[in-house]
């Protein structure tokens, strides 16, 4: 991260600095640690001992599952704008070209400081302008704190003008391979941040950026609002009056350090996680402001003051949105097809930066249209997965029989719909028998594994609709007859009410 000097090419050119996918290989490094920090949390340390937040099945999958749509939506050729922009703005209107040497050590660290100081500003506008915050809602949107939530990620950036504030300013003095190599750090460096293991450390805080620091600018407290906006180094907070340390005397002892947004996001689903500010600046905010200046205002009404976090409020309450799938049955699924997208999207990352894939299934196509047609392929089976594994995350709270029923046929065609694509590339006039063999058997496999899963999906849903049925009827049945006990009825009139002989035999009974 600190290197003194940073040669752009070292030794035999084994090492290149510059160009690197470091996203794509840290996501192995990012695995262990969420693995490492839970078996900690959960079977290291004691219940007493514990932090007061823990990891949640359905927050870690949308936190998990956001940073996938994420990562995939960068490789959808035609939405990436930013690096054109840059490259065309530094090839024309660059100041000087005396740091266009990323091999001389002040300019990386120039670069570095630079690339920190424009963050700490499009940060803490993505906390002030409506546009911004569009996109960076998201990342804040979860009301757990742990390493998951830093790969909670939009999907949508490329909507936002977040980049014209953090990186176009860069681009009068650096190329971008250095620039984007630094935005890449910075983006790295705040994962291990997002962790509620690692005290407050003061010495370190003199300068840097921490855990503890970072704590405070996801709570939603009223004195954590709008403080700690650095990513690597902690001095621009200090220098502009937005510091905030975690140990505060003032701190009320009943009233805890509580993250999210405000008011809660209460989904799981990930297009309702990506998309629902964009619908309060462009539907809601219109309302108490002109649509012209809404993007770039706060999205809250004149005047309007933030409530304190509390167990009466509606707005911001101590309370969480923490439903979970109705069975254990429908859990071992939601984790199983979830394990499954996230090893079919590392294989599709780890094989199609060499273009492997693309070349494969269209040898005589273009390779960017094919690339572009396998990216937006996977981004949508993706999307199709998270969004119907957050439906089995919420039907512990909003699962009525026809929700699972309609889930259960989204799933049936999603599974087609994959079964379809495998078996069509099993005809690719490029593939051998080799290939084709394979395909098959993934696909055979695939289709043996989802007949196992809905089988057990149908089963849980039969037994649930006999226990429900028959709590219905007891409970009907019952209710009638609190009803008719007492009541001056004749056989006639009971006929006429639809009433049945049994029930009208036991309220006279009980009569």
């Amino acid at each position: 991260m600190f290197p003194l000097g940073v040669p752009n090419q070292i030794s035999d050119a084994s090492v290149d600095l510059l160009g690197v996918a470091y996203l794509s290989i840290s996501i192995p490094f990012f695995v262990a640690c969420i693995l490492l920090e839970n078996f900690i949390i959960f079977i290291i340390l004691p219940p007493s001992n514990r932090p007061p937040h823990t990891a949640r099945f359905a927050d870690s999958i949308c936190s998990v599952g956001l940073g996938v749509l994420q990562v995939l939506a960068a490789r959808i050729l035609f939405l990436q704008w930013m690096e054109p922009l840059y490259t065309l703005i530094y090839d024309n209107l660059k100041v000087t070209s005396a740091l266009s040497d990323s091999t001389k050590p002040f300019t990386w660290w120039a670069c570095l400081l630079i690339a920190d100081f424009l963050y700490y500003w499009f940060h803490r506008l993505s906390h002030t302008i409506s546009w911004m915050w569009t996109t960076h809602a998201v990342h804040h949107s979860s009301e757990e704190y742990n390493l998951t939530t830093a790969l909670r990620q939009p999907a949508l950036d490329f909507l936002a003008p977040s980049f014209l504030i953090s990186s176009i300013m860069a681009a009068l003095l650096f190329p971008w391979p250095l620039f984007s190599a630094h935005a890449t750090f910075n983006l790295l460096y705040q994962f291990w941040i997002h962790t509620q293991l690692i005290p407050p450390l003061p010495l370190v805080e003199t300068v840097f950026n921490t855990p503890s620091l970072h704590r405070i600018h996801h709570g939603r407290n009223i004195r954590a609002l709008g403080k700690n906006y650095g990513a690597i180094l902690i001095i621009w907070d200090r220098m502009f009056g937005t510091y905030e340390p975690e140990i505060c005397g003032e701190d009320d002892p009943n009233t805890p350090l509580m993250y999210g947004i405000i008011p809660q996001l209460r989904s799981y689903n990930p297009i309702f996680a990506n998309v629902h500010h964009f619908y309060h600046m462009l539907v809601i905010q219109t309302k108490w402001q002109k649509w012209w200046e809404v993007p770039f205002r706060h999205w809250t009404p004149k005047n309007a003051k933030c409530p304190e976090v509390s167990k009466k409020s509606k707005m911001n309450p101590m309370s969480k949105f923490d439903p979970t799938p109705p069975t254990l049955r429908w859990k071992v699924y939601a984790l199983g097809q979830f394990t499954l997208l996230l090893v079919f999207v590392s294989i599709y990352l780890l094989f199609d930066d060499d273009d492997a894939i693309s070349e494969f299934l269209f040898p005589d196509l273009d390779l960017g249209w094919g690339k572009a047609f396998i990216a937006i392929t996977v981004f949508s089976v993706s999307l199709w997965t998270l969004s119907n594994v957050s439906s089995i995350c919420t039907l512990g709270v909003e699962g009525t029989k026809s929700t699972r029923r309609s889930l259960l046929c989204s799933e049936g065609a999603r599974h087609a719909f994959i079964l379809l694509l495998l078996i069509v590339a099993c005809l690719v006039p490029s593939s051998t028998t080799d290939d084709q063999r394979l395909f098959l058997t993934i696909a055979a496999f695939y289709f043996i594994l989802d007949v196992g899963f809905f089988f057990m999906l149908r089963t849980d849903l039969e037994e649930e609709e006999e226990v429900t049925s028959n709590i219905v009827f007891a409970d009907t049945e019952a209710l009638i007859c609190e009803t008719l006990i007492g009541a001056d009825m004749d056989d006639e009139v009971v006929e006429k009410k639809g009433v049945s002989n049994w029930t009208w035999y036991v309220a006279k009974k009980y009569q």
